[in-house]
């Protein structure tokens, strides 16, 4: 019965239009003062603030200026242009370009939003010129901008990292390989479809374009290996990483590309500074929503129905899967997180699945929620950029979401594909 008010109570008020931080406040107060009501509401601002009070949370800000400053900073263009050198020879040249450009981007931005206004309102205008439709354009834009919040640096990543009390340097590595798989799987659907629709591909620049192009584009690819180097080679934090992170990308967009503008640093830091702040909080109610659970005993019942089920860690993995996707439908990642990992992260270690691989597994099922309706909203981002209808985007989109659920799937019945690289980090 708890499960059912925290959630449904949470559930009412944001259909109601309620902002999803508000709704999950509500959700927290309503249950407290059904179930606890003699602890004083004061609780749920210690709590609050609590969650918050987190040096690690410190590095969720410096990667958002760090991203900010390099996309006003000349680096998009000069990824594009390596991209292109890469793959844009391969049939639906410039598809496979969006894809690569965002892998290289993950690696910057962190987030999917960055990435498909930063890609998208380059390579969206030259697909349409070059042949391609508006809505495919679109489509893989923002299916691919998935591939961002996977990769590290990765916001979503340390968020989940402080709910489940994991190293932040761990869950960075377990995203390398499944960011690659959803990469490959996408420029797949993109060859197949390019080949249907006779889509064109530029031709073959050869080995010196590709040096050329990965020279000017050097200093923004150096981003990630300084930020994850930092970390696992134990010589910063997280914290410490993103704040050279932001040194590093307003020294190279400042003094090596030329093109930030003392305006374009104002406009990053006001930027970084609402997505930080929009982190926060939820991380702070995160944590009211998360004690809750605990002193209710909610993960237990959780655990309980599950296993009614069955006992079996794949299928249990599949049956918690199945409730994310459903909830990515309708909930931004983050709040999304605030209910997966309390309730059924205790369930996932006690029949023996690595926290690191339901991590992973957890922020990408809810990252394709990005990507679908009704919530969705790089859905509109994209049909934004590209001048489409959002209706033609979503069905242009489904081949690659089938490609999205494809990686999840490979993650999920290969563990390996999350799990190796921590290990070999950790000397396993």
């Amino acid at each position: 019965m708890e499960i059912l008010i925290l959630i449904g109570v949470m559930m009412v008020a944001a259909l109601m239009g309620i902002n999803l931080v508000f709704a999950i406040l509500i959700a927290s107060t309503a249950t407290l003062l059904v179930y606890r009501p003699g602890i004083p509401l004061e609780v749920v601002t210690q709590l609050f603030l609590s969650g918050i009070d987190s040096f690690l949370l410190l590095a969720v800000g410096f990667f958002f200026l760090a991203g900010e400053l390099m996309n006003r900073g000349g680096v998009t263009r000069r990824i594009i242009d390596f991209a292109s050198a890469c793959v844009g020879h391969i049939r639906g040249g410039l598809g496979h370009v969006n894809v690569v450009s965002s892998i290289f981007f993950s690696g910057i931005s962190g987030s999917a939003v960055a990435d498909t206004a930063a890609v998208g309102s380059v390579l969206i205008p030259a697909m349409e010129r070059a042949g391609f439709s508006r809505g495919f354009a679109a489509a893989i834009t923002q299916t691919s901008s998935v591939i961002g919040p996977i990769i590290p640096p990765s916001i979503p990543m340390i968020v989940y990292a402080v709910l489940a009390q994991q190293s932040v340097g761990a869950m960075f590595l377990a995203g390398i390989v499944p960011g690659l798989v959803v990469g490959l799987c996408l420029m797949v659907v993109v060859y197949v479809i390019s080949r249907r629709r006779a889509y064109p591909a530029s031709e073959w620049s050869g080995f010196r374009a590709i040096f050329k192009a990965g020279i000017g584009a050097a200093a923004a690819l150096l981003t990630p290996v300084i930020i994850l180097g930092g970390i696992l080679g134990g010589i910063m934090t997280a914290t410490e990483a993103g704040a050279v992170a932001c040194a590093y990308a307003f020294v190279v967009g400042k003094f090596v590309f030329r093109e930030l503008s003392w305006r374009d640093c104002g406009i990053a830091l006001v930027d970084a500074a609402k997505g930080t702040s929009t982190v926060l909080v939820i991380v702070g109610a995160s944590t009211i929503f998360a004690w809750i659970v605990a002193d209710l005993q909610i993960s237990k019942t959780a655990s309980e129905m599950i296993f009614a089920i069955s006992r079996d860690p794949f299928w249990v993995l599949l049956l918690v899967m199945i409730f994310t996707l459903v909830i990515g439908l309708f909930m931004d990642p983050l709040a999304g997180l605030v209910i997966i990992v309390p309730v059924f992260l205790p369930t996932m270690i006690e029949i023996g699945v690595d926290p690191i691989h339901f991590g992973v597994l957890v922020v990408l099922n809810l990252m394709i929620g990005l990507t679908t309706p009704p919530v969705g909203y790089l859905i509109y981002l994209s049909a934004y950029i590209a001048k489409e209808k959002p209706e033609v985007v979503i069905r242009e989109s489904m081949p690659f979401l089938g490609a999205l659920v494809a990686a999840l799937l490979i993650c999920l019945v290969f563990p390996a594909v999350v799990t190796t690289l921590p290990a070999l980090y950790n000397g396993g």
